[in-house]
């Protein structure tokens, strides 16, 4: 009984003090956050920002010759409700191109990594069958394909799994694709290691962009126009005090789902699952609790902790929310 009826003050409290952090935060950064939803959506999900968003999926994608995307149409950030009285589904990107041929592009910030790809399936599949409303009676045959371009800001594959990896219908023997229609695309931030000088190609820089701006004080010297530009919507003080407290929304969110996901490691039994259920995003907690083990709890939570070190939050705070000692937050702030 106590711990419910304490639970809300200290929700608020960590809520109060990790927005007051971001504000301090900010100031002392010239650039937000890309992988943000807010700062994401300002790069490649304006229409006066096209050039970019071709220039980001050309690079990718790998496309080149006749297979190079030319032009594309923004569509609206959701999926309309399957059934009525279901939920729509939101997107962070949505475009096609003349071709017909639908792009979605989500940027994943968490570490659900089971939910996340049984999401991404959800909306691929969705978005291949809703657009041309066959419920209505269009031909199965002017299905067009889809490609889902995921960014991770954790590691979901195996190490010997490249940063950027490819994923498509093959024939199991042959590994010859005769379904080629819903294709996925993963980007995994943390397996790219390559230094400012070591950049080359556009694809280069804007893996580099997403995971490394936030903590630069200048874009790279030599990189490309668009780039440049990408830095530019960046700077902070480009931005309007709406745009600012939508950015830093987005940010608590984030802390939100990792203290929830501690709150389910932690507790780890029925008592907490359903205390952390009602009061923490659902999806999360569930595989958070799933993965609760006692031996892999501390792995993640300096996991954690060396994120927010690295994002410049106090000793103190990350000792709140990853439940780690001051003490142990100091000796990984010194590594």
């Amino acid at each position: 009984m106590f711990k419910i009826a304490v639970y809300p003050l200290v929700k608020q409290r960590n809520c109060r003090i990790g927005l007051n952090h971001l504000r301090n935060l900010a100031i002392g950064r010239r650039y937000f956050d890309p992988k943000n939803g807010m700062a994401f959506l300002k790069i490649f999900g304006m229409k006066q920002n096209k050039p970019l968003l071709l220039s980001f999926l050309n690079s990718i994608l790998r496309r080149k010759g006749d297979d190079i995307i030319e032009e594309v149409e923004l569509l609206p950030h959701w999926l309309p409700p399957r059934y009525e009285g279901s939920k729509q589904s939101m997107l962070d990107v949505s475009c096609w191109d003349k071709k017909g041929h639908k792009y979605i592009v989500e940027i994943q910030n968490n570490r659900f990594i089971i939910l996340f790809i049984q999401r991404l399936k959800y909306y691929a599949s969705r978005t291949y069958s809703s657009r041309d409303k066959l419920f209505k009676g269009v031909d199965y045959l002017q299905l067009k394909p889809v490609t889902l371009l995921a960014i991770a800001n954790h590691n979901i594959f195996p190490e010997e799994i490249r940063c950027i990896s490819y994923h498509c219908n093959h024939e199991r023997e042959t590994y010859k694709g005769f379904l080629p229609n819903l294709s996925y695309v993963f980007v995994e931030l943390p397996k790219f290691s390559k230094s400012i000088e070591q950049l080359k190609t556009p694809e280069d820089y804007w893996i580099h962009l997403l995971k490394e701006a936030f903590d630069e004080d200048e874009p790279p010297k030599e990189a490309p126009r668009e780039i440049q530009e990408a830095y530019g919507i960046l700077e902070r003080y480009r931005w309007s005090l709406e745009e600012t407290i939508s950015y830093d929304k987005t940010m608590m969110a984030i802390l939100d789902d990792i203290d929830a996901m501690r709150t389910a490691k932690n507790e780890g039994r029925e008592e907490g699952r359903e205390e952390g259920i009602k009061e923490g995003r659902k999806e999360g907690i569930k595989e958070a609790i799933k993965e609760g083990r006692e031996e892999g709890k501390e792995e993640v939570q300096e996991e954690v902790a060396c994120k927010l070190l690295k994002r410049g939050h106090s000793l103190q705070d990350i000792s709140d929310i990853t439940g780690l000692s001051v003490s142990k937050v100091k000796e990984l702030s010194k590594q």
